[in-house]
């Protein structure tokens, strides 16, 4: 058995499902982000996702909503390394004007070659997050429009240069101009209880963690998680997180479900498969490749 279990946990390596290198990249600009938030106590929501207003297969995602004197803050992180500047209109090969539309980001490498890359304006983005939110808001609640709406992108490193794009009024500024950004542009009333509450329950991502600490998000396709040996049913819409610990010597790991009511679980799985539905493409994630399971809000799974 001994053998049996520790080939079983090896060979269900082999169906690791890892993170690329763009998804790392951008969920360590995040966590910096978040901590920023949490530690200055503002209240954050991180995360957060609507249904996209052009194709209903995809989804609006921004980095964190901050509710800050009765002012929603619509926030977007960038780590850009090099010059990031705007794209140039030229008409007969003169100067016409700048395509605010696209940024163009310049990186030199130690050998001084240099490397462009252009991108869609990271504010067009947020804008449109903004927008599809306050719209979202008033239709559950018509008292979101006596609350104003800004939107903001934060560039993370100090050694980026954006000064072509900078702009603290339009909201392109750099993280450490953020606190000041907040407090100017936010009114001098407190929040709202009943905001809050809505707003904690806006659309997020279901998200695992894999044994690697590896991130990956999507939306868990079942309502019910099945484990076997023991046959136990777990009813997503009851759980906040379920944290799993491995033993390479034991076919089983022990889960640890955290409850929405704050009461918690712990017993021993040997089988369990989770479906993620990651932007179209499924991935099947095995019991013995996964860390932690955090359950997004229940609005994106069919009951």
């Amino acid at each position: 058995m001994f053998l049996f279990c520790v080939f079983k946990k090896l060979w269900d390596r082999l169906f690791l499902i890892e993170s690329n290198n763009k998804e790392l990249f951008g969920f360590g600009a995040e966590n910096i982000l978040q901590k920023f938030l949490i530690e200055k106590n503002y209240k954050v929501f991180f995360n957060r996702i609507l249904k996209s207003p052009y194709n209903k297969n995809h989804f609006l995602e921004i980095d964190a909503i901050c509710y800050h004197n009765n002012t929603i803050f619509c926030i977007e992180m960038k780590n850009y390394k090099g010059t990031v500047y705007y794209a140039a209109n030229f008409k007969n090969d003169t100067f016409d004007s700048y395509k605010e539309n696209k940024i163009i980001q310049l990186k030199t490498d130690k050998h001084l070659n240099q490397t462009y890359k252009e991108l869609p304006n990271p504010l067009y983005k947020t804008i449109l997050f903004t927008k599809q939110l306050k719209k979202y808001l008033l239709h559950l609640d018509n008292r979101f429009s006596t609350i104003k709406f800004i939107s903001v992108v934060v560039f993370l490193n100090l050694s980026t240069n954006i000064d072509n794009i900078r702009s603290f009024d339009d909201g392109v500024i750099y993280l450490s101009e953020l606190d000041k950004f907040l407090d100017q542009k936010s009114g001098n009333e407190k929040n709202n209880s009943w905001a809050v509450q809505i707003l904690e329950q806006l659309p997020s991502f279901d998200k695992i963690i894999t044994i690697n600490n590896q991130p990956i998000q999507g939306i868990i396709k079942n309502n019910i998680i099945a484990c076997h040996r023991p046959n136990i049913e777990l009813q997503l819409k009851n759980i906040k997180t379920i944290n799993i610990n491995h033993t390479l010597t034991s076919c089983k790991s022990k889960l640890k479900i955290e409850y929405v009511d704050f009461t918690t679980r712990e017993f021993e799985c040997q089988k369990l498969f989770i479906s993620l539905d990651k932007f179209g493409t499924i991935q099947t994630h095995r019991l013995s490749n996964i860390k932690k399971i955090i359950v997004g809000t229940h609005t994106l799974r069919p009951f």
